[in-house]
């Protein structure tokens, strides 16, 4: 059988059938030791209210939920997050990245293979008091950035609720960064790693002086991957359209090293990405010991002036 030709990526799966959950090394559940000290605090500081999915109203906190002034009421998860996704969006299907996806990218990131990315990722954020990851997945990018006040969302319910269960400093919920459920000039940065760009929301909800940290995939990115993958592997494109309203670049950082893993962390990066969907049963079990380069552009950008 022939490989399939390299599709063009430009960031996290959204859609695929159900697969095996590989060996679990995903210590969420059982080891309370991980990048966030203040883990078993379950306190969140700050005065940010999550706005209504329905009518954009605040929502006030109630004892196990929250309710805005219309009366429309969302449970908080055992977890702590709230699913502020309206009914329907997702047409019947489970929306975002599956739990076998979050748990393996869970599980490579504990191991350290994308430390390099996640430092990048918080030295852009430096400084700001409050700030947005949107489109967070389990939550390890905002985890690792130090910053007073942190908030994470996503559609993958199965990602917010891994992210919940370990970073208890930071405020999750279920919802889109199409219709980020905030007010108005709300943060002083934006993360948004190789998640969907919604430059004008993310303008939408920014201080002035805020800026848009977005990290992407450089032209070799996984190359080594790819080529287990593809006959025809291409570069990605380094230069993806850009919103109009994305504003000015002010810092310009690419992200480079190799990566070598054993047979097992391989496949774990196999499973985390949305190559995963397109290799073959045969190249899903054959993934083996594997070298490739990690090529990640992370850009800072300002929408709105100070």
């Amino acid at each position: 059988m022939m490989p399939p030709t390299d599709p063009s990526h430009t960031g996290r799966a959204t859609t695929g059938p159900a697969i095996s959950d590989p060996a679990n090394t995903d210590p969420a559940n059982t080891d309370p030791a991980n990048t966030d000290p203040a883990n078993t605090d379950p306190a969140i500081s700050g005065g940010v209210s999550f706005r209504c999915p329905h009518c954009a109203g605040a929502l006030v906190p109630e004892q196990t939920g929250a309710v805005c002034f219309r009366g429309h009421r969302f449970d908080r998860s055992v977890d702590g997050y709230l699913n502020l996704l309206p009914a329907g969006r997702t047409r019947g299907r489970a929306a975002g990245d599956s739990a076998e996806m979050i748990r393996a990218r869970r599980a490579l990131f504990d191991l350290g293979h994308y430390a390099p990315i996640m430092s990048a990722v918080a030295a852009l954020c430096a400084g700001r008091e409050r700030v947005l990851d949107a489109g967070c997945g389990e939550g390890s990018y905002i985890g690792a950035v130090d910053a007073p006040e942190r908030y994470g969302i996503d559609v993958s319910k199965p990602g917010i609720r891994l992210a919940a269960r370990r970073f208890r400093r930071v405020e999750f919920a279920v919802a889109s960064s199409y219709r980020l459920p905030f007010d108005d000039s709300t943060f002083d940065a934006v993360i948004s790693v190789f998640a969907p760009l919604a430059y004008p929301e993310f303008a939408r909800v920014l201080r002035g002086g805020g800026i848009v940290v977005a990290a992407s995939p450089g032209p070799d990115h996984l190359a080594g991957l790819r080529r287990h993958l593809y006959q025809d592997a291409r570069p990605h494109d380094p230069t993806p359209a850009v919103d109009p309203g994305a504003g000015v670049v002010i810092d310009h950082r690419r992200v480079q090293y190799e990566l070598s893993l054993d047979g097992d962390d391989a496949r774990l990066l196999l499973q985390m990405t949305p190559y995963w969907w397109s290799a073959t049963p045969e190249q899903q079990r054959s993934v083996g010991e594997l070298t490739t380069a990690v090529d990640v552009i992370v850009e800072a950008r300002r929408s709105r002036p100070e």
